[in-house]
């Protein structure tokens, strides 16, 4: 169903984007760990299915409301490996001047939203665009990320319920990779699904596998088709894992079951997609090859010009506090 909704060169782009995520974070986490950058990484290796495929369905004028481990979304929105490493580095030609860290990083000109360290809190943000969006009536569509931890929160609960009501042009995408932190959500919720909940407020959930590509993609498309044509929200969720520790400063396994973690780890989304091309596409192996050598210089380079970059100057330190 995926490759009829796609052409050759788009799956391309989205093994694309799925790779130079993973790799932007597997750097990222490399950096850190050597002591080049400061900014603990929250690494959502596992998890590209995920935050590539539900933006991809996006024009250029809609908008995403990031999550902690949702990278690819940025890089799906337009945002370069030069950009994060810039960010990452807290460098004075990043999109901040410095000031941000790569995890809350925003663009409104390509419609990435800046968000918050405060789970879920993002969601009352989104369900704001898509309300003046609504308004506007200027026919955009929001995607906004969280977790499964996330949607135990009220801000999730008065979110998608405002949404609900107003019939806003919002679909809420739940990356439940089945920990909140170090919470198992057996221990959180009594239902693990948690699409399960649309219900109560009377819009449409599915659960989707969210280390597959293409169904992340279809969910995702329908439900921006159904809010841009003013039917209101979608809540998907996406069953999905994170291969690392909750931070790098965590054990990668974080006290998880052995089985556990060799079963989804067999099930890389990368891995998957790319078993999938080979079978099912006229897309070679050899293909496949040209785009991790494209990746693999992006990051390199992207590297190379954070690290020449200036830092921001102490004298600039007050500049962007107070508006002109």
């Amino acid at each position: 169903v995926g490759m009829k909704l796609l052409n050759e060169d788009k799956a391309k782009q989205l093994y694309y984007y799925m790779l130079l995520s993973r790799e932007y974070e597997n750097k990222a986490n490399e950096l850190y760990t050597l002591g080049k950058v400061h900014e603990k990484p929250l690494s959502g290796v596992g998890q590209e299915a995920v935050s590539v495929g539900a933006v991809f369905p996006l024009e250029s004028g809609d908008y995403v409301v990031p999550s902690l481990r949702s990278k690819g979304a940025f890089i799906a929105k337009g945002i370069t490996a030069k950009e994060l490493f810039l960010e990452l580095y807290r460098k004075e030609n990043s999109l901040s001047k410095g000031l941000w860290t790569s995890h809350h990083m925003g663009d409104m000109s390509r419609g990435v939203v800046l968000t918050s360290a405060v789970v879920s809190s993002s969601l009352s943000v989104a369900i704001g665009v898509a309300l003046a969006a609504k308004l506007k009536k200027t026919n955009q569509v929001v995607v906004a990320f969280f977790g499964d931890g996330g949607s135990s929160r009220a801000d999730f609960h008065t979110s998608i319920n405002f949404a609900a009501v107003q019939d806003l042009p919002i679909v809420f995408v739940c990356e439940n990779n089945l920990y909140a932190l170090s919470t198992h959500i057996n221990e959180q919720m009594k239902n693990p699904n948690i699409a399960d909940r649309a219900i109560g407020y009377g819009i449409p959930g599915e659960t989707v596998d969210g280390q597959d590509i293409l169904e992340v993609y279809c969910a995702a498309e329908k439900a921006i088709r159904r809010a841009r044509k003013g039917k209101g929200p979608t809540l998907i969720e996406c069953k999905t894992y994170r291969f690392r520790g909750h931070t790098e400063s965590h054990d990668p396994d974080d006290g998880r079951p052995k089985d556990e973690l060799d079963y989804w780890r067999s099930r890389c989304p990368i891995k998957l997609f790319e078993e999938y091309l080979i079978a099912n596409t006229n897309i070679t192996e050899k293909d496949l090859e040209e785009i991790r050598d494209k990746v693999a210089n992006e990051i390199e380079e992207a590297v190379k010009y954070a690290e020449s970059s200036p830092d921001p100057s102490p004298e600039d330190l007050y500049k962007y506090v107070y508006a002109q």
